[in-house]
C-alpha cells in the first residue's frame, strides 16, 4: 500500500508547490498593481515577457557561461580543499585542537570584505572571480567534513588499532563512508553558495557574466530584463542543488533512515 501511495504523494507535493508559486506571482503583480512596490518595480507580465526575450540574446548565454565556469571552478576547488583538509583536521587531534580558531574565525569572516585586497592582487579577473568563490564556498564543505571525521565511533577506531588495519583501506572502508553523509551536505550547500558568490563578485566588480548583465540592465533602466537575469541565476541553482540532491539520494541510499 505504501508502494502505490508514493506516486500520489508526489503529485500532492508538485501541486502545492505550483499553488504556492502562483500565490506569490498573484501577490507581486496585486502589490505593483497597488503601488506597494516602486514604480519601477516589473509587473510579473513583464518580466515573463523578458525573461523569453533575454534567452534568445548572444550577451545572456556569453553571461551565463562566464558564471557557470567561474561557480563550477570554484566550487571543484572548495570541495577538494575541504574535504582534504576537513578529513586531516577532523581526525589528527593536535592539528583539530590547533586550527579550531583559524576554521570557526574564517567560517564566519564576512568573505565579501576580502574583495578589495583580491582584487588589488589579481584584478578583476576571471581569476579573481574563482578565488573569491572558492574563499565564501569551502567553509561548508570543511566544517562537514571535520564533523563527519569525527563521527566515527570510538570502539571502531580502537578494533581498526588493535588490529592494525592498513591506512588506505581504513579510509576507504571506515573513514570515508563515515563521513560521506556529511560530506555530500556540505557539497551540496557549498554549490548553491558558489553561485551566489559568482554572481555577486560579478554585480560589485563587473567582471563578465550574469551579474555584469544585471547591473548594465539597472544603469539602463531596464528593471524587467534585471529581474529576468536574477531569474535565471536563481533558477540555475535551484537546478544545481536538485541534482545534487537526487545524486546524493542515490549514492546514499543507505544512509536513509526508515520510517516504520
Amino acid at each position: 500500500m505504501a508502494f502505490t501511495g508514493q506516486p500520489s504523494v508526489k503529485w500532492t507535493l508538485t501541486l502545492q508547490r505550483v499553488i504556492t508559486l502562483v500565490v506569490i506571482l498573484l501577490l507581486w503583480q496585486f502589490a505593483v498593481m497597488s503601488g506597494l512596490l516602486p514604480k519601477i518595480t516589473p509587473g510579473v507580465p513583464d518580466i515573463v515577457t523578458s525573461i523569453f526575450t533575454v534567452v534568445t540574446t548572444g550577451n545572456f548565454w556569453v553571461g551565463f557561461g562566464y558564471t557557470l565556469f567561474a561557480a563550477l571552478a570554484g566550487w571543484l576547488l572548495s570541495c577538494a580543499i575541504g574535504v582534504v583538509l576537513g578529513l586531516l583536521i577532523g581526525t589528527v587531534r593536535p592539528l583539530g585542537r590547533s586550527a579550531a580558531l583559524i576554521v570557526e574565525f574564517g567560517r564566519a569572516f564576512p568573505t565579501i570584505a576580502l574583495m578589495p585586497v583580491m582584487m588589488l592582487v589579481l584584478g578583476a579577473t576571471t581569476n579573481m572571480k574563482i578565488t573569491m568563490v572558492v574563499l565564501a564556498a569551502v567553509w561548508p564543505v570543511l566544517v562537514q567534513s571535520i564533523l563527519g571525521s569525527r563521527r566515527l565511533d570510538p570502539g571502531i577506531v580502537s578494533t581498526a588499532t588493535v588490529f592494525q588495519i592498513p591506512k588506505g583501506l581504513w579510509f576507504r572502508r571506515v573513514l570515508l563512508p563515515s563521513a560521506l553523509p556529511f560530506i555530500a551536505t556540505g557539497v551540496r550547500i557549498s554549490a548553491s553558495i558558489a553561485i551566489l558568490a559568482a554572481v555577486g563578485v560579478e554585480v560589485l566588480t563587473q567582471v563578465p557574466g550574469l551579474g555584469r548583465l544585471i547591473t548594465l540592465a539597472q544603469e539602463a533602466e531596464r528593471w524587467d530584463n534585471a529581474f529576468a537575469y536574477l531569474f535565471f541565476a536563481g533558477i540555475f541553482g535551484w537546478l544545481v542543488a536538485s541534482l545534487l540532491g537526487r545524486a546524493e539520494g542515490r549514492l546514499l541510499r543507505w544512509n536513509r533512515q526508515s520510517d516504520d
